[in-house]
């Protein structure tokens, strides 16, 4: 018969070998490390991605001349350069588009959308803008430093980060009458609702260089007057 000290140390063993594997099991929906290495956490919603139709058969494609699909974007784009907008262009606006929008977001670590360049109310008729074009529609809202303006990328955590520009073909322009100026990204996203023909995404990366300080003012644009042109 095992002796009642034996049993108890048995016991001991099996209870510390259960708190260690719990220790050690991955968290569900844990959130990413600060700077974003982890990524969102999960069931985050993505408010601009979900806005997208689902059938991505279109023709409907944004490019730009300075930085492929997929590929890091140029320092002279970020706040750690010049923080000027990127030079846009694209092909196969859908038949019946009356207006276009344009926004540029990120989703970070804690699953919040930030909107880094809203453009709203854009001539379908136009199919490239220059680097630092501002006259091309009606600028809204960055979350990122609550203004009207281009916000460039200038995150404050290491590692890769993933910017999407999406470009909205609308079969109407967004009635934005009742929305509280200046113009934000979810009314507006809101507004659009049962108007989108296609849209189209052009996605950059951008990885801050090594050494680079947080406490360095970064580059930004002139201020713009709410929803001008």
């Amino acid at each position: 018969m095992n002796s009642p000290l034996r049993n108890l140390s048995l016991a001991l063993l099996l209870i510390v070998g259960a708190l260690s594997a719990l220790a050690a099991a991955p968290t569900e929906g844990k959130k990413g490390g600060k700077g974003g290495k982890g990524g969102p956490p999960n069931g985050s919603v993505d408010t601009v991605a979900a806005a997208k139709p689902a059938d991505k058969s279109s023709p409907f494609k944004l490019t730009s001349p300075a930085v492929k699909d997929g590929e890091k974007l140029p320092v002279e784009f970020t706040g750690d350069g010049a923080s000027a907008s990127p030079p846009l262009a694209w092909t196969g606006v859908p038949k019946g588009t009356q207006s276009l929008v344009l926004i540029m977001h990120h989703l970070d670590p804690e699953g919040k959308t930030k909107i880094y360049w809203l453009m709203y109310d854009i001539d379908p008729k136009t199919t490239m803008v220059a680097k630092n074009a501002t006259d091309f529609g009606k600028m809204g809202v960055s979350t990122v430093h609550n203004r009207v303006e281009y916000a460039s990328p200038h995150s404050k955590g290491p590692g890769e980060k993933k910017y999407v520009l999406t470009l909205f073909a609308l079969s109407a322009k967004p009635d934005l009458t009742k929305a509280e100026s200046p113009i934000t990204v979810d009314p507006l996203l809101a507004a659009m609702k049962g108007k989108i023909l296609a849209a189209a995404d052009l996605t950059v990366l951008y990885t801050r260089p090594a050494g680079a300080s947080d406490s360095k003012e970064e580059q930004r644009p002139p201020r713009r007057e709410e929803g001008a042109k």
